[in-house]
């Protein structure tokens, strides 16, 4: 099995029963401290607007940092470049040109991406991860890729903020040695209401 093939079997298909020990190389390595990023698989303005969704769905709070703190966005598009095939890298880049289709229907010709406010970010998002079952039966072939993609996005986006380091260490209960498994404990005892840390 080659390494692309193992990384969506090990956990990066969303089902993520098991922690792949690549996808968490990948995401450690994403640690740039570069203003302006150049996303490896996408456009700019596709990265652009990538980055501005997940700050939407993963923003910086007074008690943890946000998703772009911690680099998921350049994350999602690493991932997305050295292990999806050709197919899904395709299916990707289509979702988000959809989601800018959504977001600025009416393009002038001279439109840029940043022209697209956050209010218009914040519908998009409630339009579809906040619709009811009964409503996506409806959506049209544009609208249920939008749908899907910003479900996957948010499902690898909370991924991977949670296996950060940063978040790994200093948001969610840490212990880099850990003593014998306790099995059933109050975790408001024991880690304040924290859920473990994966990190090592």
């Amino acid at each position: 099995m080659n390494r692309r093939n193992a990384l969506k079997n090990i956990g990066l298909s969303l089902g993520y029963a098991a922690v792949a020990p690549s996808a968490l190389s990948i995401l450690q390595s994403c640690t740039s401290e570069i203003e302006v990023w150049t996303p490896k698989l996408l456009t700019v303005d596709q990265g652009f607007v990538l980055k501005n969704i997940i700050d939407l769905i993963l923003p910086k709070t007074e008690a943890s940092p946000g998703a772009l703190e911690v680099n998921v966005p350049e994350f999602i598009d690493l991932l997305a470049f050295k292990s999806y095939n050709k197919k899904d890298q395709t299916k990707f880049i289509k979702e988000i040109d959809t989601f800018i289709l959504e977001l600025a229907p009416n393009k002038s010709d001279d439109f840029s991406i940043s022209d697209i406010k956050t209010e218009t970010y914040d519908a998009l998002l409630a339009k579809y991860l906040k619709s009811k079952p009964e409503t996506r039966k409806s959506f049209n072939k544009n609208e249920s890729i939008v749908f899907n993609g910003l479900k996957s996005i948010r499902s690898k986006a909370v991924w991977a903020f949670k296996n950060s380091e940063l978040v790994g260490e200093k948001v969610l209960a840490y212990n880099p040695v850990p003593g014998p498994d306790k099995g059933c404990v109050d975790l408001q005892n024991t880690t304040k209401g924290k859920a473990w840390s994966l990190q090592r």
